[in-house]
């Protein structure tokens, strides 16, 4: 656990359990009932197999998979249309969100690309962010964050108490931002 005078304002949930898109959609229906303002994503697998991810600040919805035909076995998903998702959720940034949630850390941004630098722009503006880590990608979370995030179980009301905790500490003007990069640096 942390102290008092070190803020954190990044957490993750396990990613390896069933149950943690069901879980971010409760926790996202949750704080904007209570009128928190949020961006990011929230992931949906469609029943042909294609991922999208839903758009928290715009309500649009994409697909981030792309098809590669019978037999293959190569990453599913699209770097350009996860790159555009990036694009356009770093705008939303600018509007300083209470929150920013991310589905996914994965391959992408443990290579340094998807999401990453949207989850780097969020802390340097001094947003939460909740990210829901791969397994297969906890070392390189590690690495990027150096230690610093949070460690949240997989429960709704743990989940939510850390949200709130975080959107109340960031309209504070007394937390430690976030370096850009690697947060280990």
């Amino acid at each position: 656990m942390h102290d008092e005078t070190e803020r954190l304002i990044l957490a993750a949930i396990p990613l390896g359990a069933p149950g943690v898109d069901a879980l971010l959609d409760e926790v996202v229906a949750v704080l904007r009932a209570e009128g928190l303002i949020l961006a990011g994503f929230l992931q949906e697998r469609q029943p042909d197999g294609e991922v999208r991810i839903r758009d928290l600040a715009t309500g649009g919805a994409q697909g981030i998979t792309q098809r590669l035909g019978p037999g293959s076995r190569g990453c599913k998903l699209d770097p350009q249309a996860l790159a555009g998702a990036a694009a356009g959720a770093l705008a939303t940034l600018g509007a300083d969100p209470d929150l920013l949630v991310i589905p996914r850390f994965g391959k992408a941004e443990a290579e340094g690309h998807g999401l990453r630098t949207v989850i780097e722009r969020a802390c340097e503006r001094q947003i939460p962010v909740l990210v829901a880590v791969r397994q297969d990608s906890r070392p390189a979370w590690d690495d990027f964050t150096g230690g610093l995030a949070e460690e949240l179980p997989l429960d709704r009301q743990a989940v939510l108490d850390w949200c709130r905790t975080a959107c109340r500490r960031s309209q504070k003007s007394n937390l430690t931002p976030c370096a850009s990069g690697s947060f280990a640096e």
